[in-house]
């Protein structure tokens, strides 16, 4: 009995086995080729088993007891068909082969569907059999050692797969392209029936398929299925996890559970994306069989979900340059042609006199340029640009008012609005209500469901009617109707009534401007 001597679990385990009522019998009367063979596998450090007799009944070492998983120590002295009843259809044929010609047999990398934990597997092995052959020459049994190299296939594929979603990646534009192609790929890569994007509706607090691929002859879960945010699922997402879930029937949440039968999801994986550390969108993978996923599996979706925002985000990203060197060189031509306009127009009787007035207005453009730099060039509030030419007047004890909802001006507007609101701030400086001590200014704004902005300037003092003062203000006049009427496509009417000097300037809003009902609160009003 010395081949079963050592200190191993296995040996022990085979000396205190009852192996009386046992097919193989006691161990002092096996043959000595089993027990020479046995010898051999206890003391290898390697993963090494052997399956005796026609039955082919097991007998392993501790290398390879973590093989079978939960089946060990039960499989001790079973037979390899009820062992591996889940992978029979492969190594079967392998055995009777061995078994029929007498010859070993080595191979790599073979893929092994086990069902160890009760799900389905995807395993890959390095293996050999060998044949044992009795005392007579007749072979009584396989000698079988190897190793599992799932973990080194898997990665080899990954990578492979990276590569290749990289490449394809590089060849489109767009974010729906983009996407979609991602989830095609992945979805075929992993095995999956339904693989798609879940992006974050803020109002109604969801998360509404924003795009999807399916397997052939999936229904597609559509915009109006809800991932149900509750529990684990939601908290794990929201810290920032992967959610894996093996068998869907086993979730918690009947609604959850509801959803998967609904959908023919079996398995599910959701992988969180964030921007400005708020949740923004969800990855989904649906499988129609329960599946355990791997860590493997898990790291390629993350990835491949990366790259796709990343890509999609860099475009973006490029885009919005590219926009705004055009808006640039845009507005750069606009000021030069508005610089142009003012050197060309500006009268005066003086040298001194013309100096003062370019620059005035060369000042006012300036201004205008500042409050569209503070605003990253994407437009200017209209109160803000309001505020900005009536500054020295806004202090002063009711005489000017500025009310109406926030409009947020596109950047093609602000500039001729500006000059607009300065001729007419001049105008009121020079002639109108803002000449004296007693005239007042009201200045209010709307812009209609026609996406027009009407904008009524009225003045009142006994000087308002020099507010139009033609013989004087023609160069005004001409401004105005280059800004409003050339640049913005809009009009100018102007009416003066009983002390009252009022224009009113209607001006289309393109859809780059932004409008909100709300009313411009009280504190921007000048005081009183």
């Amino acid at each position: 009995m010395s081949f079963l001597s050592g200190e191993g679990e296995m040996a022990r385990r085979i000396r205190e086995h009852d192996w009386a009522a046992h097919p193989l019998g006691a161990p002092d009367a096996w043959p000595l080729s089993l027990r020479a063979a046995l010898g051999i596998c206890l003391n290898s450090a390697f993963p090494t088993a052997i399956y005796w007799g026609q039955e082919l009944r097991l007998l392993y070492n501790d290398a390879w007891s973590f093989i079978p998983g939960p089946r060990h120590p039960a499989c001790l002295g079973e037979p390899a068909a009820e062992v591996w009843s889940d992978i029979w259809h492969v190594i079967e044929p392998q055995f009777t082969r061995v078994i029929e010609t007498g010859e070993g047999l080595f191979v790599d990398d073979q893929m092994l569907p086990m069902r160890r934990y009760g799900i389905e597997e995807e395993t890959y092995w390095s293996y050999s059999f060998t044949p044992i052959r009795g005392e007579d020459g007749s072979i009584v049994g396989i000698f079988n050692s190897g190793q599992e190299t799932t973990e080194k296939v898997l990665r080899q594929r990954q990578t492979a797969f990276l590569l290749e979603v990289g490449d394809r990646v590089r060849e489109l534009t767009g974010a729906e392209e983009i996407m979609t192609a991602v989830c095609r790929m992945l979805g075929e890569h992993l095995g999956a029936i339904r693989v798609g994007i879940r992006e974050r509706d803020a109002a109604a607090e969801r998360f509404p398929v924003a795009l999807e691929w399916v397997a052939e002859g999936v229904a597609p879960a559509g915009p109006g299925v809800h991932w149900p945010w509750l529990g684990h699922l939601r908290d794990g997402l929201e810290a920032g996890r992967a959610v894996r879930v093996d068998r869907t029937a086993e979730v918690e949440d009947e609604r959850a559970r509801e959803m998967f039968v609904r959908l023919g999801a079996e398995a599910a994986l959701a992988l969180p994306s964030f921007k400005f550390a708020s949740l923004s969108a969800v990855m989904f993978v649906h499988r129609d069989r329960a599946h355990g996923w791997t860590d493997e599996e898990v790291a390629t979706a993350e990835q491949v979900f990366g790259l796709a925002t990343q890509t999609i985000e860099r475009e973006r990203v490029l885009a919005r340059e590219k926009a705004m060197m055009q808006e640039i060189d845009h507005r750069a031509r606009n000021l030069l042609g508005i610089s142009q306009a003012l050197v060309r127009l500006t009268r005066a009787e003086d040298v001194a006199g013309y100096k003062t007035s370019l620059l005035d207005r060369l000042s006012a453009l300036g201004k205008t340029l500042g409050i569209l730099s503070d605003g990253k060039w994407v437009g200017a509030n209209l109160q803000d640009v309001l505020e900005s030419e009536l500054a020295p007047f806004l202090s002063e004890d009711g005489r000017v008012r500025v009310h109406g909802p926030r409009v947020v001006l596109g950047p093609a507007m602000v500039q001729p609005v500006a000059m607009a609101l300065h001729e007419l701030a001049t105008n009121a400086v020079k002639y109108g209500a803002l000449s004296g001590d007693e005239g007042t200014l009201d200045i209010g704004w709307e812009a209609g469901e026609d996406r027009v902005l009407r904008l009524v300037w009225r003045e009142r003092s006994a000087a308002a009617s020099g507010a139009v003062a033609p013989e004087k203000a023609g160069f005004g006049t001409q401004l105005l109707t280059l800004a409003v009427e050339d640049q913005l496509d809009g009009s100018i009417t102007r009416r003066v009534e009983d002390g009252t000097f009022e224009c009113v300037l209607s001006l289309p809003m393109p859809e780059e401007a932004e409008e909100d009902d709300a009313a411009t609160p009280a504190a921007a009003e000048a005081p009183g």
